[in-house]
């Protein structure tokens, strides 16, 4: 079984950073992560000021709205967290905008291929759709087991399927459906031998995993930030590696739409953003850094761990996440034989007031364990699942 950590009272302080009501358990990082005190604090602060002080704002100093300043100080600290260089990030307001950026953003002709997975989220996989229907290229989605057994079996399954009229490899670096980590390193290296384009959904990674672009060898990547950093809504990131930036045009333009000394300042333009949010996104990475990225992940994968261990205990268990420890981390994915995902979803919440999401008739739950989460919660899970599983026609 999974080993508790031995510093539980670190944990139970860093609960209270958060202001998450403590006779309910929130089990849904992967759709909405529950913001910290500072970083909701920071956002009312900010909104506060410009509320009553906007008259201040005289356009020599920094600007009171976000979408036309570079805000290098924030897409460094973006910069450090994904392990690239400043001005290969762009701030985007979530990983859907990224996503889009770049199937817009690429020049592909009708016939050329892009390689996804049949386990995409609507976000990671519609832009590919539209290019196709409306450019003619194909999108050939490849079929992903549930659960995947093994990194090879999806190594093999791309190597495969790489043909003469292959130009891009879209792919989730973690499936949000299932929970399974990709091996994306590995998938990166074989599209770079044969001069594809790799672009990676990072939808429920940063915050949840080590995310270090440099080492996985992709052109882009782009992430959300209001699920596992717990930033607000309306934040997330894009990164563009350098050497690949130019054959990326910029989708929305406004001033920097053609400026490539800094692609990262160029793809962040968006019109007037609200720079509140952008506060907040600045006290969720301090936050972040503060508490450890590496203690953070370790933590997350633990509570995982467990869950899916413990879960083999309950009759007519299904798991749809791998069970291969280096292909899951904080997000699982479950059923019991003859239940739905409604059904145990609000039998959860009647019993306990655990709040994971239905994934549906067949996929059951997705329960998400983050920093904000206990040993406990889980146990507690569990006492409900037995006390479900009987019920089973």
């Amino acid at each position: 079984m999974a080993k508790k950590t031995v510093d539980e009272k670190f944990w139970e302080q860093v609960r209270q950073e958060f202001s998450l009501d403590p006779e309910m358990s929130f089990f849904n990082t992967g759709t909405l992560g529950a913001m910290p005190r500072r970083v909701f604090n920071r956002v009312v602060d900010h909104l506060r000021l410009t509320s009553e002080k906007i008259a201040e704002w005289d356009y020599y100093g920094a600007d009171w709205i976000s979408g036309y300043q570079a805000w290098s100080e924030i897409r460094e600290k973006v910069a450090r967290l994904i392990n690239c260089d400043v001005k290969e990030v762009a701030l985007t307001e979530n990983a859907t905008a990224g996503m889009n950026y770049i199937a817009n953003g690429l020049d592909l002709q009708p016939g050329d291929e892009v390689l996804g997975t049949d386990q995409e989220h609507p976000g990671g996989e519609s832009g590919w759709r539209l290019k196709a229907k409306r450019c003619g290229l194909l999108y050939r989605q490849l079929p992903l087991g549930k659960p995947i057994q093994s990194p090879a079996e999806v190594i093999d399954l791309f190597t495969r399927a790489i043909g003469p009229k292959t130009r891009v490899i879209a792919i989730p670096h973690l499936v949000t459906g299932s929970g399974a980590i990709l091996p994306v390193k590995e998938i990166c290296a074989i599209a770079a031998r044969r001069g594809l384009f790799t672009v990676i959904d990072g939808a429920q990674t940063a915050g949840q995993i080590k995310v270090d672009v440099t080492d996985l060898g992709c052109d882009a990547y782009y992430g959300s930030f209001h699920k596992w950093l717990c930033a607000p809504a309306g934040n997330g990131f894009l990164y563009l590696k350098k050497e690949k930036a130019p054959l990326v045009w910029t989708t929305l333009a406004s001033a920097q739409w053609d400026n490539h000394e800094d692609d990262g300042f160029r793809l962040s333009q968006r019109g007037t953003g609200n720079l509140s949010l952008l506060m907040g996104l600045d006290e969720a990475l301090n936050f972040h850094f503060e508490l450890g990225p590496e203690r953070v992940y370790a933590r997350i994968k633990s509570l995982g761990d467990y869950l899916r261990t413990r879960l083999q205990e309950v009759p007519g268990i299904r798991i749809f996440t791998p069970l291969e420890p280096s292909m899951a981390a904080g997000i699982t994915v479950y059923n019991i034989d003859g239940l739905t995902g409604n059904f145990i979803q609000d039998e959860l919440w009647r019993r306990g007031r655990l709040r994971p999401r239905s994934m549906g008739d067949v996929f059951g739950v997705r329960q998400s364990t983050h920093i904000y989460n206990s040993f406990e919660e889980i146990d507690r899970t569990i006492a409900c699942l037995k006390d479900i599983a009987p019920l089973k026609d």
